[in-house]
């Protein structure tokens, strides 16, 4: 197999191709178009059979991994309260989670 590298003797509609919205894809989009090239990304999601679907993401950012952390450090807030009093600090301990808030946070 020959690679031919004269450039010249093609044209191109783009200088990368992305398949995948993913947290990968989006970055690799991000850093050519910083650096000058022209990009085009295609992304697809099946919807779920309840419906679901997003945009770009791919499943970390909009179902998985992300909201799980955002979930997460939302849990070790609160239990740092209990360590920031130990330390010194007056935290209000009455002050209640606002369950709405965070939802919309994450979505």
């Amino acid at each position: 197999m020959e690679i031919d590298h004269d450039n010249s003797q093609h044209t191109f509609d783009y200088d990368l191709f992305v398949i995948g919205g993913g947290s990968g894809g989006i970055s690799a989009a991000r850093h050519a178009v910083k650096h000058g090239k022209k990009v085009a990304l295609a992304d697809f999601v099946q919807p779920s059979p309840a419906g679901s679907k997003w945009g770009l993401g791919g499943t970390c950012v909009n179902v998985g991994c992300i909201p799980k952390k955002m979930m997460h450090y939302t849990a070790l807030l609160s239990e740092a309260r209990d360590d920031m009093n130990f330390q010194g600090w007056e935290v209000d301990k009455k002050q209640e989670f606002n369950w709405n808030k965070l939802v919309k946070t994450v979505q």
